[in-house]
């Protein structure tokens, strides 16, 4: 039986004295009726769009108008058919799938970009020549999709960078001189959400405890969760990095140093260097569990540092860990920051920046960035914004000789 979502079509009309192929159907996601078409000799198998109209009367109007532009478009792409968008979006694979072979490109990010085309773009621009698709037409898009669906302003954000890879393809081949001006998105620069040092040590207390008295309706591991999160906090790992870190992976910074750090070589890092591999620098603490703990849970060559009996290192132990952390943070009462964010794996990340720009005042951020795979831009305005009245040197400028004689 398939899956019921809220895009799932129902109600679906034909219109009198049209092709079956024609029809009228509304969304539970939506108010409005949509149209379908599907056009053999087209330049796809199926397209569809919002009328934008809530009556069906008006609606049916709308699809007659509409299917007669369809028709008009399948006569031209018959001609146009190497100049419409869809057969650059073809070309944008194509090159994606190069870029994946060269080490360049990680398989994910294409496959988010065919799901977002087939899903949406394409129906909306596939048999649109690529120099009709201007700023208005994209605003359109933009404005549609924010209005039937709700998308955050990050996601429109990715279908207006989208279509501009696409453009570019048929820049390349000359079929358009430059790429127009496409809308803009704006967003807030929310700060991340983080445990503060309190929060931190109430985290890995809830976490000694549920490790101590495990819940009898729950088999996990808290004690490696415990180290896990320690792990996470003093290594800069994304959530999606330590699935797949084996202890080949790690290598001592200076086995003569009195605190002995790691050097990691992320197996897959968001962001990868132009040799394909990503290495980052640990603090002592993360050595010092891993040499305390993690080896003898598990210290052959290919083992996993983390969960290594769960195997399904792709989405089930994410999945898994996912959930164990947030039944950890419920149970302290840490289910969000102050600003009603939820915290996720990914707040530990978030908390090690955060510790480590309190700790140096902000002073490095350049090596900083370095080391934990991102940019001084992101630590801008992600972190050093929100986190500026907490630095000692900030906090000495507000200090004043009337405020302590009148407190």
């Amino acid at each position: 039986m398939a899956r019921t979502t809220r895009m799932n079509p129902y109600d679906v009309r034909e219109i009198p004295g049209y092709p079956r192929a024609l029809k009228l159907f509304r969304i539970p996601a939506s108010k409005y009726w949509y149209v379908r078409l599907y056009m053999k000799g087209g330049p796809s198998s199926g397209i569809k769009k919002s009328t934008r109209c809530e009556k069906y009367t008006e609606a049916v109007a709308f699809a007659k108008d509409w299917y007669e532009e369809r028709l008009l478009e399948r006569r031209q792409f018959r001609v146009k058919g190497r100049e419409n968008f869809a057969y650059f979006a073809d070309k944008l694979a194509e090159s994606q799938a190069r870029l994946i072979r060269r080490g360049q490109l990680a398989p994910k990010l294409k496959a988010d970009d065919s799901a977002k085309l087939k899903t949406d773009i394409l129906p909306a621009f596939g048999d649109t020549h690529v120099k009709a698709v201007d700023y208005n037409l994209v605003d359109n898009f933009i404005d549609e999709l924010k209005s039937e669906r709700d998308l955050s302003a990050s996601t429109l954000k990715k279908y207006i960078v989208l279509i501009r890879k696409v453009l570019k393809e048929a820049e390349r081949d000359g079929v358009i001189s430059s790429i127009p001006s496409l809308p803009t998105v704006k967003s807030a620069n929310h700060p991340r959400p983080w445990f503060n040092f309190a929060e931190y040590r109430q985290l890995l207390a809830t976490c000694r405890t549920l490790r101590d008295n495990p819940p009898a309706d729950l088999k996990f591991d808290f004690g490696e969760m415990y180290d896990f999160i320690v792990f996470m906090v003093h290594s800069f790992l994304r959530p999606s990095e330590w699935k797949y870190l084996q202890n080949r992976h790690i290598q001592v910074l200076d086995e003569k140093a009195k605190a002995p750090q790691l050097i990691l070589s992320v197996p897959n890092p968001k962001v990868r260097s132009s040799k394909g591999f990503s290495d980052s620098v640990t603090t002592d603490v993360a050595a010092d569990i891993y040499f305390k703990n993690i080896l003898r849970r598990h210290d052959g060559k290919n083992d996993f540092l983390f969960f290594n009996d769960l195997r399904d290192r792709e989405s089930y132990v994410m999945d898994r860990v996912s959930r164990i952390f947030r039944i950890i943070c419920d149970t302290a009462d840490l289910s969000e920051d102050r600003y009603g964010q939820k915290h996720t794996l990914y707040s530990l990340r978030h908390s090690a920046l955060c510790f480590q720009i309190i700790k140096t005042q902000g002073t490095d951020l350049f090596a900083l960035a370095k080391n934990a795979r991102t940019s001084v831009d992101m630590l801008e305005k992600f972190y050093l914004s929100h986190l500026t009245p907490q630095l000692p040197e900030f906090a000495k400028q507000l200090q004043t000789s009337w405020a302590k004689e009148i407190a």
